[in-house]
């Protein structure tokens, strides 16, 4: 991996999703190196864009600049982050993630995280002092980590995520994982959706599921490692989610799809933030 360090102007900005309202990314570019992954395309340095897993842009002023950028705007819900993970291996050097929670929470943000590592642990302190404030989410795409490798390079196997979020639920945090993208023939069968199931349900989380969205980048590199019929068909994805529905509703599950989300995150983003306090 090479590590490119940046200045930045401006840290949080406007998230553009309905489900949030601003988001934060300390890193651009990741070691994950996930073959699906859509931030390939919204990853604004060439450098990490055009070596995906490879190099990782850390912005070395970004906590200086986000204690600027949220003394005069309205406090909503931050992601963190949205276009890369937040938990990937530099954090464990620079710690802009744990430093970014710690300023948002104190300053009356609330904080939404979504990741593929158990790295997130080490801040569980953090966490547990804003439960209130704060939720993690675990990118699971498939139960098997022998499955998951194939498309998740250099990432941590969903059994060490499935304990991670174990361990966070038992700690009083609210969890969710997210089950996405859903890929013709990688991930879209019976066997795969209740194995989500039956971690959703071991770890007390909500689930939120997505099928997968082309974009340029993701199709060129899943290609190469020989998926071409990924995106299928608007009756495969209705039998899908037929087929989620039903065993996500027999598990007893929480469960919605990404497009529903924000109507399900609604009374947690339209009340005010003193209720979190």
């Amino acid at each position: 991996m090479r590590i490119i360090e940046i200045d930045v102007k401006h840290a949080i900005h406007d998230s553009g999703l309905p489900e949030m309202g601003y988001s934060v990314n300390p890193y651009l570019g990741c070691f994950h190196g996930c073959l699906y992954c859509f931030a390939i395309d919204f990853t604004a340095i060439r450098e990490a864009r055009e070596n995906w897993g490879e190099v990782v842009v850390v912005k070395r002023n970004f906590i200086d600049v986000l204690t600027k950028d949220i003394r005069n705007i309205q406090r909503k819900t931050v992601g963190v982050s949205t276009i890369t993970d937040p938990y990937q291996p530099v954090e464990a050097k620079y710690r802009l993630t744990r430093k970014s929670l710690e300023l948002l929470l104190s300053n009356g943000f609330r904080v939404t995280l979504q990741s593929k590592s158990p790295l997130v642990l080490r801040d569980i302190d953090l966490l547990m002092r804003y439960s209130n404030k704060a939720d993690v989410g675990f990118t699971i795409t498939h139960p098997d980590p022998g499955k998951a490798i194939l498309l998740e390079t250099q990432t941590p196997s969903p059994l060490m995520r499935a304990q991670a979020l174990r361990m966070l639920s038992q700690s009083g945090i609210r969890t969710w994982i997210y089950f996405g993208p859903i890929i013709q023939g990688f991930n879209d069968g019976t066997k795969e959706i209740e194995g989500i199931a039956q971690i959703a349900a071991d770890t007390g989380s909500r689930v939120i599921y997505d099928f997968y969205n082309p974009y340029t980048s993701s199709l060129k590199l899943l290609s190469s490692a020989g998926f071409h019929d990924v995106i299928g068909s608007r009756q495969w994805r209705e039998r899908v989610k037929t087929e989620i529905e039903r065993i996500f509703s027999l598990y007893g599950l929480d469960f919605n799809s990404q497009s529903e989300d924000y109507v399900a995150e609604s009374k947690l983003i339209n009340r005010t933030l003193e209720d979190f306090s």
